[in-house]
C-alpha cells in the first residue's frame, strides 16, 4: 500500500475518534456556544435552515451524477466502479444511521439493537465531503491540477458548512470532523483501488491494456533487460497496438543486433484476464482451462511456456529470449526475437505455399498435443511470402479437447478465406485434412470459437464465409458448447447477488438526498 494511503488512514482514524468524542461533548473547539448566540433564536433559523437543506442536495446531485456519466463517456470503468462503490457506501451507512424507513430501521435493529437514529446533525457535511474528494481524484491527475482542485473541494465543502454552523444545525467541531472523515475516507479508498501508476486519470477513451510506456518505465525495461538478458536496449516503442487487447506489445531497439519484440504484462493484464476468464464461465461453462492465473508472474511464465513447447513440437513461433522482471509482483516482459522479413496475414500476397503452410501449422499443433486457442489474422505472420509463423500464444493450451482442435482449424480456415477466398482455401485444406474434419471444424463455428478480431473481420468483409465454407463441405450438425456444472451456477448466483446488492446502494444512494 503506498504511503499516502497509510497517511490517509491515519487521517481517518483520528477524525472518527474526535468525531465521536465531539458528538457525545458537543464541542471540542469551544465555539459552539457563541455561535449559536450570534446566530440568534432557534425560531429565526427555521425558514433559513431548509435553503441550507435545498442546497446541499443540489451540491451532492451537481457533483456525482455527471461525474458518473463523464467517465462512462470515457470509458474509465475502473474509476467508475471505484467512484460509485465510494459515494453509495458512504450515503448508504448515512442513510442506514439516520434513515426513517421501515427497512432502514429494521436493518439498524438488527446492527445496534435499537431502532433510533444514530446522532450525527453533520451527516450531510459528511457525504457531500466524500463525494467532492472521490469527484476530484478521479477528474484530475496528481499534481498542480489536483492542488487546485483541493481548493476548489475546500470551498465546496465550506460553502456547505458555514451556513449550517452559523444557523445552529451543526456544531462548529462536529461539521469539521465530519468534513475531514468524509474527505479522508474518499482519498483513502482511491489512492487504493485506482493508483495512478495503474490507473491514470486521461480524458480519452484508451485501450486499457495498453500501459503508457513513458520515461520512467521505459527505463525501469532497459535497466531490468541489461541486468536480466545482457542486453543493451537503447529504445522502447509501441508495436502493433491494433493486434493486441491482452498486453503492451513492444519493440526493443537494441545496440547491437537485431531488434527484439516483447509483451510488458502487469497486475492491469492480470485482473482483465479473471474478469474474462468468469464473464466465459458464466455464459459458455468451463470450456477448458479458464482457470484464472494467480500472478502475473504465472501470466506471463505460461505464455514463455507455450513458445518453448511448440518450438519443441515443430510449430513455428517466435524464438523466446527470456523472461524478464521489471517491478517484482507486478511487470514482466517477455521477449521474443522480433520476426524477420514479417507481415500479418491480412496484409500479405497469400498464395497456395502460404495457405498450405497456415494449414500445416495447425496440423503441427495437433501433433504436439497443443491448442492456440486465438487464432486470427494479427496472430499469422507471412514470413518471405511463402512461411507462417505464429504468434502470441498466451491463451494456449496443452492436451485440449478435440473440440478445441477443431476450433483452431476452423479459425485458421476463416482466416485465410478472407484473404484468398473459401473455395481455394478448402481445396488446399482437403490436401491436409479429410473432409470429416474439416465440416467438424465449421461445426463448431460460433461466436464463441471466433477471436473478436476475426468475427469483426468476418462482419465487414460483406461476403458470408462461414455459411459458403458450410456449403462445400458436407452437412454436419452444428456442435454447441454449453456445460452445466455446480460451480457454474453458484457462481451465477453469487453474481446476481452482487449485482442485486449494487442496486441496493445506487438506491441508497440516490435516497439520500433525504437526509441532506
Amino acid at each position: 500500500m503506498p504511503h499516502a494511503a497509510w497517511a490517509w488512514a491515519a487521517v481517518l482514524v483520528a477524525a472518527v475518534v474526535l468525531l465521536v468524542l465531539a458528538d457525545r461533548r458537543g464541542s471540542l473547539l469551544g465555539l459552539d456556544g457563541v455561535i449559536a448566540d450570534v446566530a440568534g433564536p432557534p425560531e429565526h433559523r427555521a425558514g433559513s435552515a431548509g435553503l441550507v437543506r435545498v442546497g446541499t442536495v443540489l451540491g451532492y446531485r451537481v457533483l456525482w451524477v455527471p461525474t458518473a456519466l463523464l467517465l462512462v463517456w470515457v470509458a474509465r470503468w475502473r474509476h467508475l466502479l471505484v467512484y460509485l462503490a465510494t459515494i453509495s457506501g458512504v450515503a448508504a451507512i448515512a442513510q442506514l444511521a439516520a434513515g426513517e424507513g421501515v427497512l432502514v430501521r429494521a436493518v439498524r435493529t438488527e446492527m445496534t439493537g435499537r431502532s433510533a437514529p444514530v446522532e450525527l446533525s453533520a451527516w450531510p457535511v459528511l457525504v457531500l465531503a466524500t463525494v467532492s474528494v472521490a469527484t476530484l481524484y478521479v477528474l484530475t491527475p496528481s499534481g498542480r491540477p489536483r492542488r487546485w482542485g483541493w481548493a476548489v473541494v475546500a470551498v465546496v465543502v465550506a460553502a456547505a458548512v458555514v451556513p449550517r454552523v452559523s444557523l445552529g444545525l451543526d456544531g462548529p467541531s462536529v461539521a469539521v470532523l465530519a468534513a475531514v472523515v468524509g474527505a479522508a475516507a474518499a482519498a483513502l479508498l482511491c489512492t487504493v483501488l485506482t493508483p495512478e501508476d495503474a490507473f491514470p486519470v486521461t480524458w480519452r477513451r484508451r485501450v486499457t491494456a495498453h500501459l503508457t510506456l513513458d520515461e520512467a518505465r521505459t527505463g525501469r525495461i532497459r535497466a531490468a533487460v541489461r541486468e536480466q538478458l545482457g542486453v543493451d536496449v537503447r529504445t522502447v516503442e509501441p508495436f502493433r497496438l491494433d493486434g493486441s487487447a491482452g498486453s503492451t506489445p513492444c519493440r526493443l531497439e537494441t545496440a547491437a543486433g537485431p531488434a527484439l519484440f516483447a509483451k510488458l504484462y502487469s497486475t492491469t493484464h492480470l485482473r482483465s484476464d479473471r474478469w474474462y476468464k468468469l464473464l466465459r464461465v458464466l455464459r459458455y461453462g468451463r470450456l477448458e482451462d479458464e482457470a484464472p492465473f494467480a500472478s502475473v508472474r504465472r501470466l506471463v511464465e505460461h505464455e514463455d511456456y507455450m513458445l518453448r513447447l511448440l518450438r519443441d513440437g515443430g510449430v513455428r513461433v517466435p524464438e523466446p529470449m527470456g523472461v524478464v522482471e521489471v517491478v517484482p509482483g507486478r511487470e514482466y516482459l517477455l521477449v521474443t526475437e522480433l520476426v524477420p522479413r514479417a507481415v500479418e496475414l491480412r496484409r500479405s500476397r497469400v498464395g497456395d505455399a502460404v495457405v498450405d503452410d497456415a494449414l500445416r501449422q495447425v496440423r503441427l499443433l495437433w501433433s504436439a498435443g497443443a491448442a492456440h486457442r486465438d487464432v486470427k489474422p494479427s496472430n499469422v505472420l507471412v514470413q518471405d511470402e511463402t512461411r507462417v509463423v505464429l504468434i502470441d500464444v498466451s491463451f494456449g493450451e496443452l492436451r485440449p479437447s478435440r473440440w478445441r482442435q477443431a476450433a483452431d482449424l476452423a479459425d485458421m480456415l476463416l482466416s485465410c478465406a478472407l484473404v484468398a477466398g473459401p473455395e481455394r482455401v478448402l481445396e488446399r485444406a482437403r490436401r491436409q485434412f479429410t473432409e470429416a474434419e474439416l465440416a467438424e471444424a465449421m461445426a463448431t463455428t460460433s461466436s464463441l470459437t471466433l477471436p473478436t478480431q476475426l468475427r469483426r473481420m468476418l462482419a465487414a468483409d460483406g461476403r458470408d464465409l462461414v455459411a459458403r465454407c458450410r456449403e462445400l463441405l458436407p452437412p454436419h450438425h452444428r456442435i454447441r458448447a454449453q456445460r452445466w456444472s455446480a460451480r457454474r451456477v453458484l457462481l451465477l448466483l453469487a453474481t446476481a447477488g452482487g449485482v442485486a446488492a449494487t442496486l441496493v446502494l445506487a438506491a441508497l444512494n440516490l435516497r439520500a438526498g433525504g437526509l441532506l
